[in-house]
């Protein structure tokens, strides 16, 4: 039997999916790392190879979020400032969702106090979207501005949790975050 090895970035990349996927359905404290090696088909030690722990787990994907705020940030550095840089900015976010970030949320959303821990570590996801608002709006700018806009940006987080009684898929969930971050950001007086 000859067996195909992956690059490690690969093997990663896959453990973050499948550690995600079980911490998830089983929250955080359920899933073992014996449970995510079995998953993946490879023993502990090949799994501590790459993580040595499920807390390494948790934050090389709150890395990879931290990583895609910064991106947006670097887009919004390039961009005019004005009106349409939030409506911008926000669909861009929507818009940029991946399976694997509607999976890291469904996890925030199972696993509140794991989120609390990681927010307590400066792994705080809601001070990094005050951080693209504070960029986007200008200083002095309304509670009630600064609230549409983060609601805005928290539309994906919004719909994942209103569509939990629901039979909605990841795509009925962008096209309501999308048309909520459209309604949100529409021009006009708040």
């Amino acid at each position: 039997m000859t067996t195909t090895r992956r690059p490690g970035s690969e093997t990663r990349a896959e453990i973050l999916r499948v550690a995600l996927e079980l911490f998830t359905e089983r929250g955080f404290e359920g899933a073992s790392i014996r449970d995510i090696a079995e998953a993946l088909g490879m023993t502990k030690s090949s799994l501590y190879y790459h993580f040595d722990g499920k807390e390494a787990i948790i934050q090389a994907l709150l890395d990879s979020r931290r990583a895609e705020f910064d991106d947006l940030m670097s887009w919004i550095d390039t961009q005019e400032p004005g009106p349409e840089l939030l409506r911008g900015a926000a669909l861009r976010w929507v818009e940029s969702t991946t399976p694997q970030r509607i999976m890291a949320m469904r996890f925030a959303h199972a696993n509140g106090p794991m989120m609390a821990r990681l927010a307590a570590q400066g792994g705080n996801i809601r001070s990094w979207f005050d951080d693209v608002i504070n960029r986007i709006l200008p200083p002095g700018a309304p509670v009630s501005e600064r609230l549409l806009a983060r609601m805005a940006f928290d539309s994906v987080s919004a719909a994942l949790f209103a569509a939990q009684a629901q039979p909605a898929g990841d795509e009925e969930v962008l096209a309501a975050a999308r048309a909520a971050t459209i309604a949100l950001t529409a021009p006009g007086p708040a």
